[in-house]
């Protein structure tokens, strides 16, 4: 049953729920982030929305898989330029086809976002 929601756990407090690549992590007393992952041109890329860390956008992109040459990256979503995992620029920028691409995927799934954020 692909595309099915399905109950992980129940409780008082709340349900568990898996719905694929998306998902929602509790980020401390009624604070949640909504993550999902997008696989372009070998590489993937998990992006947050209202991560604990904005930076180096919100929402922004960390390379989760793929190439060995972004992994742990951090991606702005408005300039494509690529941070280190200790938020440092690398003085570089994901490729623009693959960054085009990339936010062509994140727009249908984060519709209230503009994309690619305005700097």
């Amino acid at each position: 049953m692909e595309n099915a929601v399905k109950v992980i756990a129940e409780s008082v407090s709340g349900i568990d729920i898996d719905v694929g690549v998306s998902s929602w992590q509790q980020m401390g007393t009624n604070r949640y982030i909504l993550e999902e992952d997008f696989k372009v041109s070998g590489d993937i890329w998990r992006v947050h929305l209202s991560d604990a860390d904005p930076y180096p956008s919100s929402p922004h992109a960390h390379c989760i898989g793929g190439t060995k040459r972004f992994i742990g990256c951090k991606l702005h979503l408005g300039t494509g330029q690529l941070f280190s995992a200790s938020n440092k620029p690398m003085g570089r920028r994901l490729e623009t086809s693959q960054f085009e691409r990339l936010i062509e995927l994140i727009r249908p799934k984060f519709p209230g976002v503009v994309l690619p954020i305005p700097v």
